[in-house]
């Protein structure tokens, strides 16, 4: 008798296990500790760079780019501006007072200097629908 036409004899004889007990053995309750969560999904953060650009050309640029991301339902964007070498940049010093019009008032939640102030964290607020 060969392995394969043994195993077959032995099936024969198994007979499945039925009843309540059985099925208590099986649908036991998980232990909070080992309940699987849910991981979040990472944040994904835009960047604009403001590098090379005028304050003219960076004013559009910031403009486009909060309305843009705001309207596509961007939670977090960051803007490059640069320390300044020497002296606080241009753009550091005028993108704080643009955040205080009218243009950006309703789009913009907070901010926050990060890198020594060389980026801002902008986030953004819903647009409600």
């Amino acid at each position: 008798m060969n392995d394969f036409s043994l195993w077959e004899e032995i099936k024969k004889t198994i007979t499945p296990l039925t009843g309540k007990g059985v099925a208590r053995l099986f649908h036991k309750e998980v232990p909070q500790r080992l309940r699987v969560r849910r991981i979040p999904a990472p944040e994904v953060s835009y960047t604009l760079n403001l590098h090379g650009l005028t304050v003219a050309d960076s004013y559009e640029a910031v403009k486009k780019f909060i309305i843009r991301h705001q309207n596509l339902g961007s939670k977090k964007i960051t803007i490059i501006t640069g320390k300044g070498l020497k002296r606080v940049g241009a753009i550091k010093k005028e993108i704080v007072l643009w955040f205080d019009t009218p243009v950006f008032k309703d789009k913009i939640a907070s901010y926050s200097w990060k890198n020594d102030g060389g980026a801002l964290d902008i986030v953004l607020k819903r647009i409600k629908k």
